[in-house]
């Protein structure tokens, strides 16, 4: 196992800044657990019942209370699996899978990366979606 700490660099976008550190690291298996704050945030809730993702836009400054998520292969490269928990000023909260738009204004990482094969994602009929596979 490997331990990464680290800082993301101010105003990239998250997933994929992630995403290019897991490739340049070669990190096919692992977790992540992050937090820090966004200046704006692009967050999907997926429709179990339609297999579809319905985006949403929050165009304001947040805090990152709890980024928790995996890395596993997806068509042969790293595939970051995000999702966020978020506080606006108010204190209220807004959650859901990262995506790209996500700019950073500070963040703090940390992966662990995972010994053994790749999890690969593969697509499940079922549920829409690219899962690993059953145990």
């Amino acid at each position: 196992m490997r331990h990464l700490l680290l800082r993301l660099p101010k105003a990239a976008d998250l997933v994929p800044a992630l995403t290019d550190l897991c490739a340049r690291e070669n990190i096919t298996r692992g977790i992540i657990s992050l937090i820090g704050a966004l200046e704006c945030a692009e967050i999907g809730y997926y429709h179990q019942d339609t297999h579809e993702y319905a985006g949403m836009t929050v165009n304001e400054h947040v805090e990152i209370l709890s980024g928790q998520g995996n890395v596993s292969l997806k068509d042969g490269k790293p595939f970051v699996h995000l999702h966020l928990v978020l506080s606006r000023s108010d204190g209220s909260c807004i959650g859901g899978h990262a995506t790209a738009g996500c700019r950073i204004f500070a963040c703090e990482a940390a992966i662990l990366a995972l010994e053994g094969p790749a999890l690969v994602r593969e697509p499940d009929e079922a549920t829409g979606l690219a899962l690993w596979p059953l145990a």
